[in-house]
């Protein structure tokens, strides 16, 4: 059965209950209905329809057959088709919105008109109206099922609903993403049964989640809204709030009047105590110089924004573009064997961005700013690559050699220094963390020797 075949399909939601929660408009659309298929008859409503002499179809032999859920939503959305090529679909679920047999249906007969969707009342709304009625925020409500929190991150600046926590387990795996950015001790309202008319909910703290006595499909939880200012986690959101509120209007008066040239010594100051902090091996410490350099990121991006110039989404959208177009063995379908075909992959995408340029002009885009040796080593690279030569370790080995014994003067020496440079680079090692290594190991032997 092609899409183009079929004829009209109505989904109709029937809510998370019984019935009770079935509106009006739903029940009138079901007793008309041509052909009905519930997606299982295991819904509470299916009773309701029964009383009202509403004949239907059900789903459930397809769950006893399929081999998974993959397997059964595409079975089911055979069967949808099938029946709604001999004449109208009414085909019923809980929730449309959080339905995977209706998404997949929607993508078959894409473009064809044939289909419509008659909405209801959801379990997360039923949830979210059981916290309101306990004075809590519903505004922008968010839902989530409990199953497809992968993959997700939790957002405290909106009211969310997490449904379906069929059990203790599942309960722990909530508890925990919350955790990622929620305090233990925050208050969140279970709903042991979220598909109740009038439901209640429990104001319980969000460590206790996973210690209630009983959960089942209709088991929610609703996590309201919390400012930055109420938690001890933050994301990257929140560091724009924070910045926009210090370069605003009654904010703080240096944070105002930096701009992006003021910034410059401070971005390079936090980078390179970034950098310290990786080579200490201090995880605590990186984390806080990283906020550090984060925070630099985010005060230019307002700057840029007050300016009209460039926003934090411009940042964050280049540098995800760039990612997936250097990526392409990742992100599209060209194959790479190993480490060394990543970087020939990594390079012919840049060169792509940056159009054809001579060997002159890549080595000039270089940073100045960068330390001197890692700048050496990278216009070395650039060179070489631009031209088509290979890194040769021999060949950089007696150049330097040749080099130190005319060293004489500041021009001499910088060749060396240069030669050497091109020896890492053969070598694939970093010149500027060579010299910081053994600079610091001087140190470690002098203190020690001190000591002694």
């Amino acid at each position: 059965m092609t899409a183009q075949s079929v004829h009209e399909i109505l989904v109709v939601a029937l809510g998370p209950d019984d019935g009770k929660l079935l509106t009006l408009g739903a029940l009138e659309t079901l007793r008309e209905a041509k052909q009905l298929i519930l997606r299982t008859g295991r819904h509470a409503a299916a009773s309701l329809l029964q009383s009202e002499g509403i004949a239907f179809e059900t789903l459930d032999a397809l769950y006893e057959s399929s081999g998974d859920f993959d397997e059964l939503t595409a079975a089911a959305c055979e069967r949808l088709l099938f029946a709604a090529g001999r004449a109208d679909l009414c085909y019923a679920v809980s929730d449309p919105v959080s339905d995977a047999t209706v998404r997949q249906l929607a993508k078959a007969v894409q473009g064809t008109g044939c289909l419509r969707v008659l909405g209801g009342v959801s379990l997360a709304e039923n949830a979210a109206c059981a916290a309101l009625a306990c004075g809590a925020d519903t505004e922008n409500l968010r839902s989530i099922t409990a199953l497809s929190l992968s993959g997700l991150r939790p957002s405290a600046d909106v009211p969310l609903v997490i449904t379906e926590i069929n059990d203790a387990r599942l309960a722990a795996d909530v508890k925990l993403w919350l955790s990622d950015l929620y305090d233990d001790e925050m208050t969140v309202y279970f709903l042991r049964d979220a598909a109740q008319q009038g439901c209640g909910a429990e104001p319980i703290p969000l460590y206790a989640l996973d210690r209630q006595p009983e959960y089942d499909h209709r088991t929610a939880v609703f996590v309201p809204a919390v400012s930055f200012m109420q938690r001890q986690r933050a994301d990257f959101e929140d560091l724009i709030r924070v910045v926009a509120r210090l370069r605003g209007p009654g904010g703080c008066p240096w944070d105002r009047k930096q701009t992006h040239e003021t910034l410059r010594r401070y971005m390079i100051e936090e980078a390179c105590e970034a950098a310290e902090a990786m080579d200490a091996g201090d995880p605590a410490k990186l984390a806080d110089e990283l906020g550090d350099v984060l925070l630099q990121v985010a005060l230019n991006s307002r700057i840029g924004e007050e300016h009209r110039a460039f926003t934090d989404r411009d940042v964050t959208s280049a540098i995800v573009r760039k990612m997936i177009l250097r990526h392409p063995h990742v992100f599209a379908e060209e194959q790479v064997r190993d480490a060394d075909d990543v970087n020939r992959v990594w390079e012919a995408a840049k060169e792509k961005e940056r159009g054809v340029q001579n060997a002159a002009e890549q080595m000039a885009e270089v940073p100045v700013s960068l330390p001197a040796l890692m700048r050496a080593q990278k216009v070395l690279r650039r060179q070489r690559r631009a031209k088509g030569l290979s890194a040769d370790a021999a060949d950089a080995r007696q150049a330097l050699c040749r080099f130190a014994e005319t060293v004489a003067d500041e021009g001499s020496l910088g060749t060396m220094l240069e030669a050497a440079c091109a020896l890492a680079d053969a070598l694939s090692l970093d010149a500027e963390t060579c010299l910081r290594t053994a600079t610091s190991e001087r140190i470690r032997r002098e203190t020690e020797d001190g000591r002694n």
